[in-house]
């Protein structure tokens, strides 16, 4: 039964909402696809350099392309990707992403909004083969005292983006795994090697989930914001990753699942928290891989939340009982093990559910393995540059380097492209630039940035078992070496680089990180003071 009694929502009228698109950031990067044509190590290495027949392919509509050689024997061979990605988990399921050269090259000068094709993409199964004219979302208020939904409405894809106002904006969405891969060189983790690159902005078009659920009768009078959630399911269909049946009898986990994740309704109907159905990304139609037609986006947290391929939206009077809103995303103390959260239940504390984005910041020029003549440069500077980002809205106030280990922290100048939001938020990273004088430079190179909070990043890393919100410092090596022709030169050296490639400081046993928030780590990746009890 729908909001007036029948059967369909409670449309809004000429509301205006906030309009931050290509009137403020435009005009939008293109998609510029480079496809994979074939090659033996099935993109590990990263850029295809040694590629035959490589071309550049602007296209208007990702699905006007050819899907990728190596997607051809799985169940996504009917999704076009850019080849540059960096495939962190084989060929299937897809999570990836782009080279760090290529978060800068497509626009040096400002590289705030990354194409589509570069954004990050994370996977954990079948991208759902959906149609736009045929997908329907289900809106589904609250309970009443017999347990029946008050209301309840399926939205077309025309219903959805016609009948409603729309708002745009830009949004940095990030998988909370980002720089995991430094993480699993100190102790492996339950997860993947994403490197530093995880993270994308684009200009997001969609509905307000606050004026979607005002449709089916759901505001602040007429359901108890401080008891009830919201939660968002998705399309896929999904392994049972905790391998039982759950703490919940009236919803219990079969084989498979669906992902799907909730927050407090009261953040959801704060207009200052901006959370959206999405169904555009930077002037156009969501790419399959990024949730085609609708997914949700959640400003400030972590992409983890941000459901892709959204089916069903509804009021609950609790969290979520999804297996994957307990099951994932978690940041547990560095002494619980696999053993031990499962054994002790550490999957269902959610004191320690990851929601916010953690500060962080990195450095992409320059780049690994980049070198610098020290002869006719010493007299000279070097730009040292990257991003930066907070969460929760938080604005990043401030990033710092250093060349002598946090000695001496020299400001950096940050670009800041975005203007915060009607309530004075910020969704987006920033990108910052120092000049290093040559002359200064010695054995690291390290960044760390500060929000409004007030804190910094902390040096050293404190490991967990997920390996997320890996937010210490980044450090970036500096070797005294020669080049081709004998000339001296400072060699720069990440701690680690995407996936199954090769390289990094933090991949050598003589640089580990000696200990990561739990006593010393010894060479077979335990902590010491675990051994010893």
């Amino acid at each position: 039964m729908g909001a007036g009694g029948d059967g369909s929502a409670k449309m809004i009228g000429k509301v205006q909402r906030s309009q931050r698109g290509e009137n403020m950031y435009g005009p939008f990067p293109k998609n510029t696809m480079t496809p994979w044509i074939n090659s033996s190590d099935e993109g590990r290495a990263g850029d295809p350099v040694n590629v035959p027949n490589l071309k550049e392919v602007a296209a208007t509509n990702f699905m006007d392309l050819p899907c990728d050689y190596r997607d051809e024997k799985t169940p996504d061979k009917w999704i076009p990707r850019d080849g540059r990605m960096v495939r962190l988990t084989g060929r299937h399921p897809f999570n990836s992403e782009p080279p760090v050269a290529e978060l800068t090259k497509h626009n040096p000068k400002n590289p705030f909004l990354i194409p589509g094709n570069l954004h990050i993409i994370r996977n954990h199964g079948t991208v759902p083969k959906l149609d736009w004219d045929t997908h329907q979302l289900s809106l589904e208020g609250p309970l009443d005292v017999n347990g029946m939904r008050v209301s309840a409405v399926k939205l077309s894809m025309e219903e959805l983006t016609t009948q409603y106002p729309t708002t745009e904006f830009p949004v940095s969405i990030s998988c909370c795994g980002n720089r995991r891969k430094e993480m699993n060189m100190i102790k492996q983790t339950i997860g993947f090697n994403w490197g530093s690159a995880a993270m994308g902005t684009m200009v997001y078009k969609g509905v307000l989930l606050r004026d979607l659920l005002k449709s089916v009768g759901v505001d602040e009078t007429t359901v108890d914001i401080s008891t009830h959630h919201v939660e968002f399911i998705g399309s896929e269909d999904l392994g049972n990753k905790c391998g039982g049946p759950g703490p919940f009898p009236d919803e219990p986990w079969g084989e498979k699942v669906k992902y799907a994740t909730s927050l407090p309704l009261a953040k959801v109907l704060d207009p200052a928290d901006e959370v959206m159905v999405a169904f555009m990304a930077n002037g156009q139609r969501l790419h399959p891989d990024r949730g085609y037609p609708i997914r949700l986006v959640i400003p400030g947290y972590i992409g983890g939340r941000m459901i892709k391929w959204l089916a069903r939206i509804r009021v609950i009077p609790h969290e979520s009982h999804s297996c994957y809103h307990y099951w994932d995303n978690k940041y547990l103390p560095p002494q619980v093990t696999s053993e031990i959260a499962a054994k002790d239940g550490w999957w269902y504390k959610q004191e320690y559910i990851i929601n916010e984005l953690s500060l962080n910041s990195f450095i992409c020029e320059p780049n690994h393995d980049d070198t610098i003549p020290i002869g006719p440069n010493i007299d000279k500077t070097m730009v040292v540059s990257g991003y930066a980002h907070s969460g929760g809205g938080r604005k990043v106030t401030r990033v710092e380097v250093t060349s002598d280990k946090g000695v001496t922290w020299n400001l950096a100048e940050i670009t800041r492209h975005e203007k915060p939001n009607p309530y004075g938020k910020y969704w987006c990273w920033i990108w910052w630039k120092y000049d290093m004088p040559v002359a200064d430079l010695d054995k690291e190179i390290w960044v760390r940035a500060w929000d409004t909070s007030n804190s910094p990043q902390a040096e050293r890393p404190t490991w967990t078992l997920m390996g997320q919100s890996s937010n210490h410092v980044f450090r970036v090596m500096v070797h005294t070496d020669r080049n081709k022709n004998g000339e001296a030169v400072y060699r720069f050296e990440h701690p680690t680089r995407a996936g199954q490639q090769s390289g990094g400081w933090a991949t050598r046993v003589a640089d580990k990180v000696k200990s990561a928030g739990y006593g010393e780590i010894n060479l077979d990746g335990y902590f010491a003071a675990v051994d010893e009890e």
